[in-house]
């Protein structure tokens, strides 16, 4: 069938359109921030102590306040599914905020 043949398509309401729309992009943001906390998870741990300690020289003082970020992030992804976030979860590691900004492992 020819786009031009699918007037029905067309003939949705507004307020039809909008609510598809908003599902679509609520769906689409909350499958990203799954994939963004899993993928940062994954990403920074399961690298070797060395790495993981070169990553946090160059986050230097900002270390805390990205670490602090990626929590709640998985902290709201857990009170909506906490099922989704398990692979990031299970390879994080033990780590201290210090005061100056930065993060200590371990």
């Amino acid at each position: 069938m020819s786009i031009l043949d699918q007037e029905s398509r067309f003939r949705d309401p507004q307020s039809k359109m909008v609510a598809k729309e908003l599902i679509f992009t609520t769906k689409r943001t909350y499958d990203a921030m799954v994939q963004a906390f899993n993928g940062g998870s994954l990403s920074f741990w399961t690298q070797s102590p060395e790495d993981q300690q070169a990553s946090l020289d160059v986050l230097g003082t900002n270390a805390r306040e990205v670490f602090e970020l990626h929590g709640k992030l998985g902290a709201l992804l857990a009170e909506i599914d906490p099922e989704k976030i398990q692979e990031g979860l299970s390879v994080v590691g033990a780590f201290t905020y210090n005061e100056d900004g930065t993060v200590t492992l371990g």
